[in-house]
């Protein structure tokens, strides 16, 4: 078994088809491994979707978290955010990470805790961001940085939702735009 390639193929699985619509047995089949190999290799469906999950957050969540880091004003780093998130990189449309945190109850103990990981890194993010933005002016200061984290990943969430749908990406682009403008300093 070529570990990074069933790590990939399964990262693409769950994304294309969420956790709820594919077997063990399914996702053995379409990565081409019997069970007891994946059993052997990653101890079970806990420990393949722990390594998906790795997977996707080298692909889709240290990008995003890079794009925020830049120093560049907050309303330019908003827009990139957006335009990012609903562009088009040859992948499945939507967010696997956002499809697992809509479907905790299928997750293992080892991928649930990641995935909380995970989410405290987003938001920890998030709320430095900006805290960095109103420091400069550039955020609206009657904003608590710690509602403006939540806010920001909760738009962002329901852009990624609206993408998966497959809702039109210039109105969720407009929406984004649109909810983030609470955000903006004037």
């Amino acid at each position: 078994m070529e570990r990074q390639q069933v790590i990939a193929q399964a990262t693409a699985n769950y994304w294309r088809e969420g956790l709820h619509a594919l077997s063990l047995n399914e996702l053995c089949r379409r990565v081409g491994t019997s069970k007891p190999a994946l059993y052997r290799e990653f101890g079970g469906e806990d420990g393949l979707m722990l390594a998906a999950l790795e997977h996707y957050r080298g692909l889709a969540v240290v990008p995003l978290l890079a794009i925020i880091a830049s120093d560049e004003p907050f309303a330019v780093v908003l827009e990139r955010a957006v335009a990012v998130m609903t562009s088009d990189h040859g992948t499945p449309p939507g967010c696997l990470f956002t499809k697992m945190r809509l479907s905790k109850g299928r997750l293992g103990p080892q991928t649930l805790g990641r995935l909380e990981g995970i989410e405290a890194e987003r938001i920890a993010a998030f709320e430095a961001w900006y805290r960095r933005a109103l420091e400069r002016g550039e955020a609206d200061a009657s904003v608590a940085p710690e509602l403006a984290a939540a806010y920001l990943d909760k738009q962002f969430t329901m852009a990624l939702v609206s993408m998966a749908l497959g809702e039109s990406v210039e109105q969720i682009r407009a929406q984004g735009r649109l909810a983030m403008r609470a955000l903006v300093a004037r």
